[in-house]
Order: structure tokens, then C-alpha cells, then sequence
């Protein structure tokens, strides 16, 4: 059973398993020790395939059984289809594969292995890609870990350097890259760094198949982002601002994880969530949401999200970073307006539009449960009141309609919908009511935009905090002073 994940920022880079190889001879393997990153500079690289230049070379098997998926080649013996050959690059994170094209000419795949052997279940950094215009795929233990990698920041147009916490057991792991060449020559890189202290202390990789049992994989552990957001989104419902932090979890296990239990706290606040079910290696967001005022608390006091996880077999607890300049953004998003009821045709409310089960530390449900669902069709019509918090006092207000066609009258009076004026230096507890009857089926509720301020574009997380302090509950007079007549970067 399937359950969505989220892919790749660039859309290209894949993973595959993890390993990494540092080994002068076949029994003979280099402790990895009191380093911050160690590059994976010994291999096994495979002779190479012609690919199909009509196709995605990255999504076609060029190993013959056990597959990409399992794998375990050797130094100087041909496994599923590959003569494989020992590299050594010695400390060097580049692997230049070039010469591997033989006589071929046109669009090559040649894949590269290692092992790593652990003490005991561990948690490390995992670097890949390729370089220029090589496109790799990765898998970890036969998992293919597409979905978990995470752009490096500063890695600028290239088509991959990716990074994501790996969960590997004690034993023998595997780590498989997969390069698919371009118009350039045909490289990737990869390393490894600790992801907690201490969790590379004993950790050993090299190139050659280590004797008896190998690829044992970790006991069912659970890993979560080191970063939580928040989403680049608000919601207002009733008199309140709400945001909403994304805890981005992956399973690593041989069977999917089910009834995992979430707790998060930020600014104070405390929301649970549950997850019925985890796939390994296809990560999922799950969205915390929590009051503004707490996430802004949190964020310029420089707190982050503490976490606890509880599973069949496990716990786990850590703190996770909240970006200021994504706070910063969401308040000038398209706040989206919550708390919508449906009218009947005698204009009768009806019960509010039921959402998604979330509840917060007294098990009741919290106020962007009714995010969803959205109209469907023309002619349902949907009545909303809200009051301006204090977070929106002192701005003017603009209803964003896109995305939710329809009719719609402000208070007793009917408006043109690309230009409503919510209100002007709305007032703290001001009641904005609105009537909508739909046009067609909306992909999102309609919103409220700040009209009349700029959204900084801050240089670093210091500046956004700076930016953050100046809002405030009481109209952010210097925050609308600043922002009236900003250019970005200002």
C-alpha cells in the first residue's frame, strides 16, 4: 500500500541505497573517526550500459537479477550483467566514471557500490549527486531513497547535490548510485557526516563484499526532518491568526510502519497528530498547526519545534529548526479565511464544513480542521464572519478570490471579486462578513492579503528576525512604517 511522499526539489536527482567505500584490499576496511565528513572514495563501479536515448535512463533496470534493488557485486567478478572493478580516489568525494564508456558512444548508465559497516543501528548524513548534467539515482539497503533527499543549499543549477539523515544498521549496509550521462563528463560525488554526535564513531566502509551476512538494515526507526518550516501559509478563523509547522518524517524499516504518534511543542503550545500509516523511504509531511503568536514567539525568541515520536518498538525525541524568513512569508500569503458555514435556501447555516482529523492537547479539534473540503460546484453558498486580530490591525486587508469563483456581497453589499477591499487600517476585533454563492468548484478558500506593505526580502535568518519583532498585536506601527514604501532587501 502506496502513501504519497515529497520528491525532489530539482525533480531529477534520485537516490539509491547508501554506501560508502574505503578499502585498499578486500579484507581491509579504514575506520571512519573523529571527522565532520568523510568523502565515499572507494568503489565498485560497474561496467557500462548503452542507454536508451528516447527514454529516462534513471527509471529503466540495466542490471539483470537480483536487480538494482539487490545487488551485491564484487571486486573483479561480473554480478547481474556487470564486470565490476575496484576504484580508489583516496579522500577525493569525486568519482570520475568517463572512462568507463568503453566504445560506446551516446547516452551511458554506469553504476557504483559500496558497503558500510556500522556497530549498531545508527543515524547519519548521507551527500550524493552529479555533477554538471550527470543525473543519479541512490538506494540504501534496496531502497530506493528518491523521495528523502533534500536540495544542499548553495548548490546553485546543478542537477543534484542532495542530502538527507539515513538510518543504517549494525552490520553491513549497501550504497548504490545509479549516473546517467549527459552532454558532459560523466562524475558524481558522495560523503558521509554525522548526524548526532558521536553516530559515526566505529562506522567503516569499503568497497569489496564483506564475508557471511550482508545488508542486515536497521530495526524500524523513524527520522524527521531537521527542518519544520513553518509552510508559507497562514489561516484565520474567528479572531485568530494560525500557521503551521511541516514535520517531514521517513520510515526506515522492511515493512511500512503503521499508528505512529506525534507530538510537537513550539511558543508553549502542544498539538498531537497520528499517522496510520508509513511507508519506508517515502516520506510525508504532516502539518502541526499552531498559533501565530506561538510560532512567532518561538521564532524570534530563537526557539525551534520539539518533537517526540512514539511507535510500535520505539521513541524518539529532537528539536527542529523553524526558519524565520518562512514566518515572514507566510504572513504575506494569502491568509487563508477558515470557518465557512453553508446556507440552505432559506439562508438557514447549516453545520461547518467538516476537515481532516486534527486535534490539539485536549483532543478537540483545532481550528484548521476546516481547511477542507472545498466546494465542488456552482451554487452552494458558504457564509463566513471573522474579526481582525491583532496581528492585521493597523493594514489594509485585500480578499484573494483566486482559486474560488463566485458572488460575493461584503456585509449587505454586493462587491466586484478581484477588488475587495476587506478593510482600511482595519481596527483590532473589526467584524468583516462575508456571503459567497459559487461559480464552479474552488481549488483553495479565498484569502486575505496585506495591501498596503511590502514583503521584506531579508539577507539572512538575523535580518528576518528582525523583521518579526517588529509585529506586533498592537497595529506593528514601525513594522508598516518600514514596509509602506520597501523595495525587496530593504
Amino acid at each position: 500500500m502506496n502513501r504519497p511522499g515529497l520528491r525532489n526539489s530539482n525533480g531529477t536527482c534520485r537516490v539509491v541505497a547508501f554506501a560508502a567505500s574505503v578499502v585498499l584490499a578486500a579484507s581491509v576496511a579504514n575506520p571512519v573517526v573523529a571527522q565532520e565528513r568523510v568523502a565515499v572514495d572507494r568503489w565498485l563501479v560497474s561496467s557500462a550500459f548503452q542507454a536508451d536515448s528516447t527514454g529516462n535512463p534513471l527509471e529503466t533496470d540495466y542490471l539483470s537479477g537480483p536487480g538494482e534493488v539487490a545487488v551485491l557485486p564484487d571486486r573483479g567478478r561480473t554480478v547481474a550483467g556487470a564486470d565490476w572493478t575496484l576504484v580508489r580516489e583516496d579522500s577525493v568525494p569525486t568519482l570520475d566514471l568517463d572512462d568507463r564508456r568503453g566504445e560506446l558512444d551516446g547516452p551511458v548508465v554506469v553504476y557504483a557500490h559500496a558497503y558500510i559497516k556500522a556497530p549498531e543501528d545508527r543515524t547519519i548524513s548521507l551527500t550524493w549527486g552529479g555533477i554538471a548534467c550527470t543525473e543519479v539515482s541512490a538506494w540504501l539497503n534496496g531502497r530506493s531513497l528518491d523521495e528523502l533527499g533534500r536540495l544542499v543549499a548553495g548548490s546553485g543549477d546543478e542537477p543534484g547535490t542532495v542530502r538527507a539523515d539515513v538510518r543504517i544498521g549494525f552490520g553491513y549496509n549497501t550504497f548504490l548510485l545509479k549516473a546517467a550521462s549527459g552532454d558532459c563528463p560523466l562524475q558524481v560525488r558522495a560523503s558521509i557526516e554525522a548526524a548526532e554526535q558521536g553516530s559515526l564513531d566505529g562506522v567503516r566502509v569499503q568497497a569489496s563484499q564483506p564475508y557471511g551476512d550482508t545488508r542486515t538494515g536497521p530495526s524500524t526507526w523513524l527520522i524527521a526532518d531537521r527542518e519544520a518550516g513553518p509552510e508559507p501559509i497562514l489561516g484565520w478563523k474567528e479572531d485568530e491568526l494560525f500557521g503551521a509547522a511541516g514535520v517531514r518524517l521517513a520510515a526506515f524499516a522492511v515493512t511500512p510502519i503503521e499508528g505512529v504518534r506525534l507530538k510537537t511543542i513550539t511558543g508553549g503550545e502542544e498539538i498531537k497528530r497520528e499517522i496510520q500509516w508509513l511507508t519506508p523511504a517515502e516520506p510525508e509531511t504532516i502539518l502541526m498547526p499552531f498559533a501565530f503568536k506561538n510560532l512567532h514567539r518561538a521564532v524570534t525568541r530563537d526557539g525551534g519545534l520539539e518533537l517526540e515520536l512514539d511507535w510500535d518498538g520505539g521513541k524518539s525525541r529532537s528539536m527542529l529548526h523553524l526558519r524565520p524568513a518562512a514566518l515572514l512569508e507566510a504572513f504575506h500569503s494569502s491568509i487563508r479565511l477558515l470557518g465557512w458555514t453553508r446556507s440552505d435556501a432559506r439562508g438557514a447555516e447549516q453545520a461547518p464544513i467538516a476537515g481532516v482529523s486534527i486535534v490539539d492537547s485536549e483532543n478537540e479539534p483545532h481550528p484548521l480542521a476546516n481547511l477542507i473540503p472545498l466546494p465542488t460546484a456552482a451554487g452552494t453558498t458558504l457564509v463566513g464572519e471573522w474579526q481582525v486580530p491583532g496581528w492585521l490591525s493597523g493594514f489594509t486587508l485585500r480578499l484573494d478570490v483566486d482559486g474560488a469563483p463566485g458572488e460575493y456581497r461584503l456585509g449587505a453589499l454586493p462587491v466586484e471579486s478581484d477588488a475587495i477591499v476587506l478593510c482600511a487600517d482595519c481596527r483590532k476585533g473589526q467584524r468583516i462578513q462575508l456571503v459567497v454563492r459559487t461559480e464552479g468548484e474552488w481549488t483553495r478558500f479565498p484569502g486575505a492579503r496585506v495591501a498596503d506593505s511590502a514583503s521584506p526580502d531579508p539577507r539572512s535568518a538575523d535580518e528576518a528576525i528582525e523583521w518579526l519583532k517588529m509585529l506586533d498585536e498592537k497595529g506593528s506601527r514601525k513594522y508598516r512604517e518600514r514596509t509602506s514604501s520597501a523595495t525587496p532587501g530593504q
